[in-house]
């Protein structure tokens, strides 16, 4: 489960504070009361059993109570922003914007990865039947401007992200909660159209927003000047497209609540924004801004150094996790006819030569994509079990035969070299009815040529995409790039006017109600939809009803598992690479706990960082003085 536009992870990086990793509910809905309180509310829910932290709990194991508070953390923004407006269709909002503003009913840990636990909703209670949840509001909660958060504000936030006016994405999450009621002025109750535990966990997830501030007039319009939420930060000033900062809220309800304890540390977060990587890069090292998270191997390997980290002013770290890495690929847009024939999609993926890239390109640092859902349990393995034939079996005339016959793994894997890959493709695409004709790979049929051009908005990865082309090329594929601004870039990801893109699809820990915009055929001609690739799979569509009504763990992991199946042989894309550890580099007057998370993106960690006073001193004086710091 992901969480607003802001929280994806996109090709171009990682760009969300905090992650949203998908939870369900086990026994809070069906049976023993995970995190049961007196009075019959909740302070968490959980799979599983019990969530790690009671009520009552300290802080999270992951936070340090004796962070430092002060300072001002400046980041890095990409490309630029036109709105405040984190939950339109229109326009691009600021980063952080949504996360540092706005809060929601419930918090996750990052240390587990199937529970949540209340912050604007201090209480939570599952119907014994499950087609029911119920929030009790903290009597504490106040928006920026001092007004309570209350039960409308709730039923308020529900209607109008669920409405045109807010990107489909809510509309799609949300699909299956029938009613939203104010109870009292801070009781709110959540009526599901039928049972799917997983609606207990993610109504809690959405962004509540002031019914006061944005419920009298156009919703987009509401944020032309001002964004205003209950979450720890206010914007203090901005100006779109070069900058945003954010003041820390002093009187922040819920600054001194567990949940936040060692967390939102600075006083302020500037964000700066750049539109290239080398120039942001350069910003680093001239003392621009603090912190950078590397998203390019030939940065990390070659460009990373240098006498500022030499000289400890620059802190160079890896910082391990245990996050579901999906699946990044080139995405194929299947709107366009030439990708309809699942032959052409597997010859053209199997052009593509991860081995020589990551040892040319990356310096051996990533690991070849080789599932949907790479890096976790919910990958299939070898054949499909016999749980998965169950699901898979009455499917069988709608998916590609190689389902039942072949494991999932790294693409061409057993073909050997890069001229048994390349032998393979032509095979496939003479099959396919394609063949090269005055060097151009021609549809006997229709006498029109294999052409299409690569999207990008990175120009970085133009060093990745060329050797690709190169070996299309050899095929007869007429295959181009080109490499546009931010906001065309966007219009036409929305519009899905595009032929091939690069493009990220996370996935959480457990997948579930998302996976119907990231796949489903209701998503695929429904403007700025996350269904890329326009897929309309009658299969994938009954796979993913089976992961959303999942009834536990094993059912979950069991159908996760077949319908990675049905997108690997479909080739939807063509898989490149992951890798298990977030590369960051940083001013050495930044500090962090010892304990890392085990599931978070490098920014949902930031939040628990802080500028120690006098190690910020002692880095200045040995700069002044251009010696090493520390001595």
């Amino acid at each position: 489960m992901k969480m607003g536009c802001q929280r994806l992870i996109v090709a171009a990086g990682m760009k969300c504070w905090v992650p949203v990793l998908a939870v369900l509910v086990a026994s809070a809905l069906a049976g023993s009361p995970a995190g049961a309180q007196g009075g019959g509310g909740r302070h968490a829910i959980s799979l599983g059993g019990a969530p790690k932290y009671p009520q009552g709990f300290r802080h999270f194991d992951y936070a340090d109570p004796a962070a430092k508070k002060g300072g001002t953390l400046v980041l890095p923004g990409d490309g630029g922003y036109d709105t405040l407006n984190p939950f339109s269709l229109k326009g691009r909002s600021a980063f952080l914007l949504e996360n540092l503003v706005f809060e929601s009913l419930t918090e996750r840990s990052q240390d587990e990865p199937f529970t949540e636990y209340g912050l604007l909703a201090e209480f939570i209670e599952p119907s014994a039947d499950g087609l029911s949840l119920t929030y009790r509001l903290n009597p504490k909660a106040r928006f920026s401007d001092g007004r309570p958060v209350t039960a409308e504000d709730v039923v308020f936030s529900f209607t109008v992200l669920r409405s045109p006016a807010a990107s489909p994405f809510f509309r799609y999450y949300y699909q299956d909660i029938q009613a939203v009621e104010a109870l009292d002025r801070l009781t709110v109750r959540l009526r599901f159209a039928g049972k799917n535990r997983e609606l207990a966990m993610i109504a809690g997830q959405l962004p509540i927003l002031p019914k006061h501030i944005y419920g009298a007039k156009d919703f987009g319009e509401g944020f032309v000047r001002a964004a205003v939420g209950s979450g720890p930060y206010r914007v203090k000033e901005f100006d779109f497209g070069k900058f945003i900062r954010y003041e820390r809220n002093p009187e922040h309800w819920a600054r001194a609540l567990n949940l936040n304890v060692g967390r939102y540390n600075f006083n302020e977060i500037l964000v700066k924004y750049y539109r290239d990587e080398t120039v942001r890069l350069e910003g680093l090292k001239a003392g621009e801004f603090d912190y950078l998270s590397v998203n390019v191997a030939k940065q990390w390997a070659v460009d990373v150094k240098g006498d500022k980290w030499n000289n400890g002013w620059l802190v160079k770290e890896e910082l391990k996790h245990s996050n579901n890495a999906g699946i990044q690929g080139f995405a194929f847009n299947l709107r366009r006819p030439i990708f309809q024939d699942r032959r052409v999609r597997k010859a053209l993926a199997l052009a593509f030569d991860f081995e020589w890239s990551n040892r040319t390109l990356f310096y051996g640092q990533y690991v070849p994509s080789h599932s949907f859902f790479s890096n976790s349990d919910l990958a299939a393995r070898g054949l499909p079990s016999p749980a998965e034939l169950k699901l898979l079996a009455p499917l069988r005339k709608q998916i590609p035969p190689e389902v039942f016959a072949e494991a999932v793994d790294v693409l061409g894997k057993n073909l050997g070299g890069e001229r048994e890959r390349l032998r393979e493709s032509l095979r496939l695409l003479r099959e396919a009815g394609w063949r090269v004709k005055d060097g151009a790979l021609t549809d006997t049929a229709t006498g029109q040529p294999l052409r299409f051009t690569v999207t990008l908005v990175q120009p970085a990865f133009q060093r990745v995409v060329e050797p690709y082309l190169n070996q299309l090329r050899k095929l007869g594929v007429q295959a181009d790039m080109k490499v546009v601004d931010d906001a065309v870039y966007q219009r036409l990801m929305d519009t899905k006017d595009f032929d091939m893109v690069v493009h990220s699809f996370p996935e959480s820990q457990s997948p579930g109600n998302e996976q119907r915009e990231y796949w489903g055929s209701a998503a695929a001609d429904q403007e700025a939809s996350r269904n890329v690739i326009g897929i309309k799979n009658p299969a994938v569509d009954a796979l993913v009803e089976k992961i959303v009504a999942a009834e536990n763990r094993a059912d979950l992991v069991t159908a996760t598992q077949a319908l990675d199946r049905v997108l690997w042989h479909e080739h939807y894309v063509v898989p490149q690479w992951y890798i298990n550890s977030h590369r960051v580099t940083y001013w050495n007057k930044l500090r962090h706990p010892a304990r890392l998370p085990l599931y978070y993106t490098p920014f949902s960690w930031l939040a628990y960082w802080w500028v120690d006073p006098a190690q910020a001193q002692a880095l200045e004086a040995a700069i002044q003085a251009n010696r090493p710091l520390g001595r």
